[in-house]
């Protein structure tokens, strides 16, 4: 069974600093690269072995600092979990490519940043949630998995539909969906479907930083070029409501950031969770959250009581 601390991972999406897709900011603006490589070297000091990232943040930055991070370290004190799948064309035009060629390559390039021998977990990159599954050709993974250059694969889905169809499909033995106080789908519909065969990599445990005690008496005013500046309204309306309804969550000891990934970190179906750090400080939060232990079962009740649901729009 794993400890708290070893289901605490480490996400890099932040890594990626600003980058554009099709025009759109899809980044987190700016990133102090020394500063990141400081927070995984402490992160790596503190017991913290997983990270995840993937090839499409930054057009691979995200992989370089971590490998830059990782020089000094051993290969085998750290996990490493990237993606693949979303590239651009000659023209700068995104388009999604699962294909197995395009996966080798992917997989080859991504050793070549992260400087490292293997790759632990090697994931799809939100493919789109009907995607065919059964018909698709894996001889290139195990050819890869038999070559020693990654160990696993599976998923990392867009929605908890897409998530859905992976295990219904089996494929693979991994599967990263979003899990938070806010959103805790994957309670009803996901872990009881992936007991003992899939690890659940848990992503957006903060819910992309809006559950953060700043915003429970002041909205945010993100950044131009950080994505969640377009977030559609009513979506950011809805989180802020929401998270201001868990305001009781605040008083506990590490406030309402720290109580929130609690719950995740804790959760029994869930194997690790990925909070974006970017410095020593977030990293020593986050750390906060192993130590201070599951949250109270009346907490936790307390906390579907007051969001007891998301939004009609995001449900299937």
């Amino acid at each position: 069974m794993k400890t708290a601390t070893s289901k605490l991972g480490f996400g890099t999406w932040q890594f990626g600093g600003e980058y554009l897709v099709d025009g759109k900011h899809k980044g987190w603006g700016y990133i102090n690269e020394q500063a990141a490589i400081d927070a995984v070297h402490f992160a790596l000091d503190n017991g913290i072995r997983f990270f995840d990232t993937a090839d499409a943040y930054g057009e691979g930055k995200s992989e370089v600092i971590l490998g830059k991070a990782f020089k000094s370290y051993p290969s085998a004190d750290f996990i490493i979990c990237t993606k693949f799948g979303n590239r651009k064309d000659n023209q700068g035009n995104s388009f999604q490519d699962f294909s197995p060629a395009w996966l080798e390559e992917s997989v080859t390039k991504s050793l070549q940043r992260l400087k490292i021998d293997y790759i632990d977990i090697l994931l799809f990159h939100s493919p789109p949630d009907d995607f065919e599954w059964k018909s698709y050709d894996i001889t290139v993974i195990d050819r890869l998995i038999e070559k020693g250059y990654i160990k696993k694969y599976g998923v990392s889905s867009k929605s908890l539909k897409g998530a859905l169809k992976v295990a219904k499909d089996n494929f693979g033995s991994a599967i990263e969906a979003i899990f938070n106080v806010l959103d805790r789908r994957a309670e009803s519909y996901l872990f009881g479907n992936i007991e003992n065969q899939y690890e659940f990599i848990a992503r957006v445990p903060l819910a992309s930083g809006f559950l953060n005690q700043k915003y429970l008496d002041k909205n945010p005013d993100f950044a131009e070029n950080d994505w969640r500046r377009y977030l559609p309204e009513r979506d950011r309306n809805w989180f802020l409501e929401s998270i201001r309804k868990l305001a009781f969550l605040d008083e506990l000891p590490g406030g309402l950031t720290v109580s929130a990934l609690r719950y995740v970190l804790h959760h029994s179906g869930v194997g690790v969770v990925i909070p974006g750090m970017k410095n020593i400080e977030q990293v020593k939060a986050n750390l906060q959250a192993v130590e201070l232990g599951a949250l109270d079962a009346d907490v936790v009740e307390k906390i579907k009581q007051a969001v007891p649901d998301v939004p009609e729009h995001w449900k299937f």
